[in-house]
């Protein structure tokens, strides 16, 4: 199931990431910058993988026949009135957060201009060290933006739902789990659960413990789709 990083993993993740880059950045500061913003990128990469990763997929030998296959999602989803709105939330907090993430381009040189001088400077003449007083800047720069993106984040979170939805082209119910898109595999585990919407014909299965993405998956029967998930160990979502 796709979800999203526990607390632990990405407390690791963020601090791994600023001891290299400010590591880096100390044995090459003409190029910190640019470092910065390499680092970012592939930083950002790493947690949407981490973000996006499913169960690995068992051998179709191992799957035998599907219980239920449904190959219209996307002309099921079509009809749904109420898609709009879902992917319109859905754009604007990816588009909040796009913007939360290129604040970090600007915090960076404001920190220098500000800062990063003086405490580079201070630093130094406490010891004597020039390099150990621009790894000390360079863990105390990256450690203050990693706090006020989050910080922002949170904030904004407040005020804008975060919603994160997969709709697969297809899916398949097998009795180890469902396919998705033909390569993704989400098996039935005490943390997942599920719920219906006959009236707009879809299923949404979720991680009620760390949120994460939901998948819709789209169908014309959605009873048949239900009983199921029922029968391969799915849960239904307690309100």
């Amino acid at each position: 199931m796709m979800h999203q990083p526990k607390r632990h993993v990405s407390f690791l993740i963020n601090t791994v990431s600023v001891l290299v880059i400010s590591l880096l950045s100390t044995l090459a500061p003409a190029y910190a910058f640019l470092l910065f913003l390499v680092f970012y990128m592939v930083f950002f990469y790493i947690v949407y993988r981490i973000t996006m990763r499913t169960s690995k997929m068992p051998p179709l030998s191992e799957l035998g026949a599907p219980l239920y296959k449904e190959v219209n999602c996307v002309k099921i989803a079509a009809a749904d009135p109420g898609l709009n709105k879902d992917l319109s939330s859905q754009f604007k907090f990816l588009m909040v957060t796009l913007a939360i993430s290129l604040l970090a381009v600007f915090l960076y040189p404001l920190y220098n201009g500000l800062a990063g001088v003086y405490v580079i400077f201070y630093l130094n003449n406490a010891t004597g060290n020039i390099l150990l007083s621009r790894f000390i800047n360079y863990v105390t720069m990256y450690t203050l933006i990693i706090i006020v993106l989050y910080s922002v984040r949170w904030a904004v979170t407040k005020k804008v739902s975060s919603v994160n939805l997969i709709i697969p082209q297809n899916f398949a119910i097998y009795r180890k789990g469902v396919v998705i898109n033909n390569r993704n595999f989400i098996q039935a585990s005490s943390t997942l659960c599920f719920t219906v919407n006959k009236q707009r014909r879809f299923i949404e299965i979720q991680d009620k413990t760390s949120g994460g993405s939901r998948i819709r998956l789209y169908t014309e029967k959605p009873s048949t789709v239900y009983e199921k998930l029922v029968e391969v160990g799915f849960n239904e979502c307690k309100t």
